[in-house]
């Protein structure tokens, strides 16, 4: 929220005190009392840019975006070097799948604050979602520059060298997020993917292991490390694992299929069949 200074005459004295009621009540979660503030303020006076500002922000915290852009948009035209109204309008798009508008208001943020660490990043996550990867990749990076313990930057920045099948330098970032959070099961997950890409399935069953340990439920880890045990010859622990994630996941069809082919190698014809009719129901339910 912003802070508005002391005021001088009658009216933007009055404006003044039902912006920092609205503040108030902000502070409080009283969203409603704090949007009735805030329209008084503006209204008493129309060029108040911290009380569209502030309402702009309530109105995203509710999810109604195109108000937070309206409020955005209007406290921009009062201040256009408010770097962190294009900033919020630009989230606010991006809650609206409209990645183009976002992508334009996170680049005059920028120009406007170049160290704005999270205009870098949601431009990132943007244009991602563009497909312009290597653009993603360059925004992350930028975010990396400005704050080097952004596990969440490394790990988009990650995920978009695992879709450019760029394996090793997927594992470097995902590195970094393991030695910034060892705790997240899912940077150790995405790692394990990475090196069962380049076919170090001792690397990949290691990592994928340690998700495990952090995360008991996390299917795709069980999934995946029996693809590795697989790929190993080690089909009764395949089968182990791939069975651990249709107990958490009764319709992973995947999961159903690749314990059907470790049954057939083991030459378990009765439970392959069965698995192998289960992948098929669960493949048309779906």
């Amino acid at each position: 929220m912003l802070t508005k200074t002391q005021s001088t005459t009658l009216d933007s004295q009055d404006a003044e005190f039902f912006f920092n009621r609205g503040n108030t009540h902000a502070g409080s979660g009283k969203y409603a009392q704090a949007i009735a503030d805030y329209t008084i303020a503006i209204t008493i006076n129309p060029h108040l840019v911290e009380a569209y500002y502030n309402r702009g922000v309530i109105y995203g915290d509710l999810k109604h975006s195109h108000r937070a852009i309206a409020d955005y948009t209007k406290a921009i035209t009062i201040n256009p070097q408010l770097a962190e109204a294009y900033y919020n309008r630009g989230a606010n798009y991006s809650e609206l799948k409209q990645s183009h508008q976002a992508i334009a208001d996170y680049t005059k943020a920028i120009t406007i604050n170049p160290n704005l660490v999270e205009a870098y990043y949601n431009r990132g996550v943007a244009y991602g979602e563009l497909k312009q990867y290597h653009k993603a990749i360059a925004d992350y990076t930028k975010a990396i520059t400005i704050n080097p313990q952004y596990a969440q930057a490394y790990s988009n920045r990650g995920v978009i060298y695992f879709q450019l099948q760029k394996y090793e330098e997927a594992i470097s970032s995902f590195t970094e997020v393991i030695t910034i959070n060892p705790h997240l099961a899912v940077a150790s997950s995405n790692r394990g993917n990475a090196y069962l890409k380049l076919e170090q399935y001792d690397k990949a069953i290691s990592d994928f292991t340690k998700a495990i340990t952090i995360n008991p439920k996390l299917a795709e880890a069980y999934y995946n490390r029996g693809v590795a045990y697989g790929e190993l010859e080690q089909y009764k622990k395949a089968i182990a694992d791939y069975t651990e994630a249709i107990t958490i996941n009764p319709q992973y069809a995947k999961a159903y299929c690749n314990r059907g082919t470790a049954y057939l190698q083991l030459k378990k014809y009765n439970q392959a069949i069965s698995d192998f009719t289960k992948t098929m129901t669960r493949t048309i339910l779906s």
